[in-house]
């Protein structure tokens, strides 16, 4: 699949240094008001008459006397009631808003994507009842039409493992309800430290980006399940759960790949190429064929709490993975210099312990910007994104660092084959979901006998996306190293170094991430200290995902949830055009309430036939929304609306749809589904054999906060790159979309201020 052409074209044509992506910097002269149409009030969705009411006043006493046992032990907090929306209701102009309003009830975030919940006293309770009944407002209907039914969260939504998996494990994460009224939310932490006290628990804290701390908690093994009940009645607790534990990614047994590994001699280049920091178990200081790439060290974990096994493995990849692996063509030739963080224990480690490590270890090297974590825990959520996956989006956002993150490894029985559309247990795992990072899945390079998967297709342990509420995951794939039957490694893995210093043939996403990881160091590198634009994590990632869509051909639906964008084949990719290809990055700052425009958009002749637009268009925007981890399905807290096609006046006609919009309902939660709304990666695709008339051509974007959202105070920066390219390899599109560019006097410069060092 990866390695297939384009319809219509030979080989790809190379990207060439003499070709530099084109940055066009953002200009207040960009952005214009947004016209909207007046519309109307809110919609009544469903008649709301005596027998509606009455109904939905019934499962909100129902809720009100479930959560009796927990008012009466705790008579001064809150309670939560959780608004179940019908589908139709999902989307912010539906909520029922004003019906919380009016019944003095706080906003306490959202669960699932159809589930806003609100905290309730005995009076709001009471007021939200007579609203049911009696009101009758349009605006007050239209609420009541939006909720199916009032539920509580109850202790099972806090603790769906039970009494008994918390005292048993020991030690457990808990989070707490953050309200619309910053009063009662300091409030709820108080009285929280207040329990944990007086169960004698011992606890610390994790500092959130907004909101309030996660406490870890310890000790429940010394309570009894009475004594717990304290700690699981409280009504401003939102979840407490079995602190979950991460572990590398690797195989139990290695086939020999050959003696004594060769040295990958440093370059003459070493002093000029970037650094990655590997979060891992340590890189071994007996390996010396990769010494002379590890100038750096972190320690938290020492033997035999580690054996330096997958780390080591981990950093020959970042520093020599062509070298070691007979310079196979799909390895980018790159190399990277290691800093060596050992922070994980072989048999695994407590989440809080990683974060504590990581915090830390970040703040020490602020100037390392990739980070690589080949390491996982359980499947993601399909509705709420993990602790530590947020912790990756809290740090990169404080420190200006992208994590590249290993999507997992499926090892369950049955062996998953390619493709295999019924299985639904392989999800990428905990931390790959978060919205900040790179996540990277794995994909065979090599057909060998007796290997499960064939060069190209996704390798049978790789997990598959999407991330919560259909967050598009992983990003990007690469090699991995194949498995051989039944399971075990052979000619078709990759070739790793082992603390020894010997070679060995190994799989696992742990393996892919680092390459990408490498390469990702270099494209930083490669743009940092040019006038007028600072690196940024979104920025990066936005090229690596757009270097991998250029390499890769348009997946479906199915294919991108194991694929991603597709694999980056070469760093030159992420930085340079190929003659058949002319791309510009541009550098857009969005305002709520305006739009971000620019247009005329520069059209190579070469793409012209008989006065109609024929090629292909590729386009790749990241962006860095708020995020409320408070929030749960709605962690992501703005989205950029991105449109590119005919200029009709004020408005844009989109022509290049986003992956997956087609067939979308229109509902809220088909658009999540199938248009990747809230999701911070936009991935747009079109192909016009036909040719298309067009008398001009534009790009635009807006942004659309989610309800509660406060308005923003600052622009929200969105790096936004397009790709216009020839479908049978004119080579004179890049000489001619330079000269319309100029024609234009639109402001730019080359992107690259230097070439990634490819030794």
């Amino acid at each position: 699949m990866v390695g297939k052409k384009r319809p219509g074209q030979g080989e790809l044509l190379r990207a060439k240094t003499e070709n530099p992506f084109i940055h066009i910097p953002f200009s207040k002269q960009d952005l214009g008001s947004i016209e909207r149409n007046g519309g109307g009030g809110k919609k009544v969705l469903v008649p709301v008459d005596d027998a509606y009411r009455r109904a939905l006043s019934e499962t909100l006493q129902d809720s009100v006397m479930a959560a009796a046992a927990e008012r009466n032990r705790y008579p001064d907090s809150l309670f939560t009631l959780v608004f179940k929306l019908r589908e139709k209701a999902i989307a912010k102009s539906h909520r029922p808003v004003e019906l919380a309003l009016e019944a003095h009830l706080q906003p306490a975030g959202h669960a699932k994507i159809d589930e806003m919940l609100v905290g309730a006293t005995a009076s709001s309770a009471q007021a939200l009842n007579q609203a049911i009944l009696k009101r009758n407002t349009v605006t007050i209907r239209a609420n009541l039409s939006a909720i199916e039914a009032v539920e509580l969260w109850s202790r099972e939504r806090r603790n769906p493992e039970g009494p008994s998996a918390l005292i048993q494990a020991g030690r457990a994460v808990m989070s707490l309800f953050r309200y619309g009224q910053d009063d009662l939310t300091k409030l709820n932490y108080a009285r929280a430290v207040r329990i944990l006290k007086s169960l004698n628990l011992q606890y610390h804290e994790i500092h959130q980006s907004r909101g309030l701390p996660l406490f870890l908690i310890q000790d429940l093994d010394q309570l009894k399940e009475a004594e717990i009940a304290d700690l699981l009645d409280y009504p401003g607790a939102r979840q407490i759960y079995v602190e979950p534990i991460y572990e590398a990614y690797g195989t139990a047994s290695h086939a020999t790949a050959g003696a004594l590994a060769t040295t990958s001699s440093a370059s003459a280049h070493q002093s000029e190429v970037p650094t990655v920091a590997i979060f891992d178990t340590g890189v071994s200081s007996n390996a010396t064929a990769i010494a002379g790439w590890v100038p750096s060290r972190d320690v938290y974990v020492l033997p035999p709490d580690t054996d330096h096994v997958h780390g080591t493995m981990v950093a020959s990849l970042v520093s020599a993975a062509s070298h070691f692996n007979n310079a196979h063509p799909w390895l980018p030739l790159t190399q990277s210099l290691v800093h060596d963080v050992c922070a994980l224990e072989v048999s695994g480690s407590y989440m809080s312990d990683l974060e504590e490590r990581l915090r830390e270890a970040v703040s020490k090297r602020p100037d390392i910007k990739v980070w690589n974590l080949s390491l996982g825990g359980q499947p993601c959520d399909e509705q709420n994104f993990s602790d530590l996956a947020m912790t990756l989006d809290e740090l990169s956002d404080r420190f200006n660092v992208l994590f590249v993150v290993a999507a997992g490894n499926y090892v369950d029985m049955p062996r998953r084959g390619w493709p295999n559309p019924t299985l639904s247990t392989d999800r990428v795992s905990t931390p790959g979901e978060s919205v900040r990072a790179l996540t990277v899945a794995s994909i065979s390079h090599i057909d060998a006998t007796g290997a499960l998967s064939v060069a190209g297709d996704p390798t049978p342990y790789s997990r598959r996306g999407p991330g919560p509420v259909f967050t598009p995951k992983p990003d990007i794939s690469h090699v991995g190293g194949g498995v051989h039957a039944p399971w075990k490694s052979g000619g078709s893995s990759l070739a790793v170094l082992t603390p020894s210093n010997n070679l060995v043939y190994d799989f696992g996403t742990s393996f892919a991430a680092p390459i990408a990881s490498s390469m990702a160091a270099h494209a930083w590198q490669s743009i940092a200290g040019r006038p007028g634009l600072t690196p940024t994590p979104s920025l990066v990632k936005a090229m690596m995902i757009h270097a991998a869509q250029l390499s890769s051909p348009a997946y479906d639906t199915f294919e991108r949830r194991y694929f991603g964008a597709g694999r980056p084949d070469d760093i030159l990719r992420t930085l340079y055009d190929s003659d058949d290809s002319f791309t510009l990055v541009f550098q857009a700052e969005v305002v709520q309430g305006m739009k971000w425009r620019k247009t005329p958009y520069p059209i190579p002749n070469a793409l012209m036939h008989n006065g109609k637009f024929r090629g292909e268009i590729i386009i790749t925007a990241a962006y860095a929304p708020p995020l409320d981890p408070s929030a749960g399905s709605e962690y992501v807290r703005a989205n950029i609306e991105l449109s590119f096609g005919r200029v009709d006046g004020n408005t844009i006609k989109g022509m290049v749809p986003m992956e997956g919009e087609e067939g979308q309902s229109g509902y809220e939660s088909a658009q999540v589904e199938h248009g990747s709304k809230w999701s911070p990666i936009k991935v747009h695709r079109a192909r016009f054999p036909n040719g298309v008339d067009v008398d001009q051509w534009g790009l635009q974007a807006s942004v659309v906060l989610r309800a509660y959202e406060p308005a923003q105070e600052q622009s929200l920066p969105v790096s936004i790159l397009v790709t216009l390219r020839a479908l049978d390899g004119n080579p004179q599109v890049r000489a001619d979309g330079l000269r319309e560019l100029n024609l234009k006097n639109w402001i730019h410069s080359p992107l690259p201020i230097r070439v990634p060092v490819r030794t």
